[in-house]
């Protein structure tokens, strides 16, 4: 019986956290403004084609498309959490906000391929190259490992 009324319980509990899942266009001025700096500073003369707010129970957070097919993702405070170029090389003022020694470790190991896609990770940052290899760094930008 209590086994029945855990089970109960708990698809009520995760019923109700999927249902309260919303996703939802927004205009630009609805971004954080550290978003929209973020935005400003790296891609000063692309337009934002589609902008999706996903609120997901207490969490929510933001996907920036852009013309130039990157997209963008912010936390709910407005920082950046990955960037993505699908195929296009990062650019150098993104790439220049990491630690040091991983732009090194790039450079240094991987000299004719580019940074396609960057991710904030709780270990540290995770750098994906052209060549679909991810390479994954700690906070201070140590080399870690590559990423299966």
């Amino acid at each position: 019986m209590k086994k029945t009324v855990f089970y109960v319980t708990f698809s009520a509990v995760v019923t109700m956290f999927v249902a309260c899942e919303e996703e939802k266009f927004i205009q630009e001025n609805e971004l954080p403004a550290i978003s929209r700096t973020f935005i400003a500073t790296h891609f000063p003369d692309v337009e934002i084609t589609a902008i999706v707010k996903e609120t997901e129970a207490l969490d929510k957070d933001y996907t920036v498309y852009l013309a130039n097919g990157f997209d963008i993702d912010f936390t709910g405070s407005g920082n950046w959490d990955d960037v993505d170029g699908h195929t296009s090389p990062i650019p150098e003022s993104i790439l220049a906000l990491l630690p040091q020694p991983l732009s090194q470790y790039v450079a240094n190991n991987f000299p004719k391929l580019s940074a396609v896609e960057v991710n904030r990770e709780h270990y540290g940052y995770e750098i994906g190259l052209s060549n679909d290899i991810d390479l994954k760094f700690d906070s201070n930008g140590k080399f870690i490992g590559i990423d299966d």
